[in-house]
């Protein structure tokens, strides 16, 4: 924590200081040994399949400042969170010169392998929270469809009053033939209603079911495209790797022939 002097004005003049009140907070700058650092601790603790993701990103900034604490690096979790949202940001836009910087090509490949853990880690969040969201869905729609069956066993008229009443005002025989139809009529109805309702939404859910599918293998198909394109763009780098070491061998041979050549001619001459 910095210290900082305020000079406070007397008489025209500059003669009394004071501490500041509010300490400057130091800024820290991430190296691609940092940035290693940071994805394995992100790895290891998987703040995306977490509850409580705060909780865990402080918990990697305190180990991140533990271990390099002889090198005055301190970083809490909004610091390490946005830092690892900026190194994925750059590895799904395949901008490789941003994450290249300031490092060697043997630092770049470990960052690379990294960030595609840390990927596959946001990736399986997502899924799962699209799995949570499905399950919250059918409980719901199960609930609402039981609210729906028994509304109308509420409102269903009560046939043995009915009954009771029509047997008080006719002849008991006429009127079993007559409500016992009229008993039944309301009964088929309710039957047939519940049914087309049981089959409507079963048929909703099915296809609800059918989309939520073809939405997540659209998702995979996506993972497995980014995927291939990083394969693709690792091989580019290995070819144009052992290319540069192949035009070094040659221009170190060229030398070599051009000092031969140069020590026979002094030795003759």
């Amino acid at each position: 924590m910095e210290r900082v002097v305020v000079e406070m004005p007397i008489n025209n003049g500059f003669s009394m200081t004071c501490p500041s009140a509010t300490p400057r907070k130091r800024q820290v700058r991430f190296s691609a040994r940092h940035d290693i650092i940071l994805l394995r601790e992100v790895i290891a603790q998987n703040p995306f399949g977490s509850k409580e993701p705060g909780r865990i990103w402080a918990r990697v900034g305190e180990i991140i400042t533990a271990a390099l604490q002889t090198e005055n690096f301190e970083v809490d979790a909004r610091r390490c969170r946005e830092r690892t949202m900026l190194l994925l940001d750059y590895y799904k836009k395949q901008d490789f010169p941003s994450l290249r910087r300031f490092g060697s090509e043997r630092l770049y490949a470990q960052k690379e392998d990294l960030l595609h853990e840390v990927l596959e880690l946001e990736a399986e969040r997502g899924l799962l929270a699209s799995a949570e969201g499905a399950k919250y869905q059918d409980e719901e729609r199960q609930t609402r469809t039981v609210d729906e069956l028994n509304l109308p066993e509420q409102d269903k008229p009560n046939i043995t009053q009915m009954l009771s009443a029509e047997a008080e005002e006719e002849h008991e025989q006429m009127s079993e033939l007559s409500a016992a139809p009229t008993a039944k009529r309301p009964c088929q109805c309710c039957c047939q209603t519940y049914s087309e309702i049981l089959s409507f939404l079963e048929k909703r859910s099915e296809a609800e079911q059918r989309l939520r599918e073809e939405e997540l293998a659209l998702r995979r198909e996506e993972l497995e495209i980014q995927r291939s394109k990083i394969s693709l763009e690792r091989e580019r780098l290995e070819a144009e790797r052992k290319e540069r070491e192949c035009r070094f061998e040659l221009e170190s041979q060229e030398r070599q022939v051009i000092l031969d050549l140069l020590k026979d001619k002094v030795l003759k001459g």
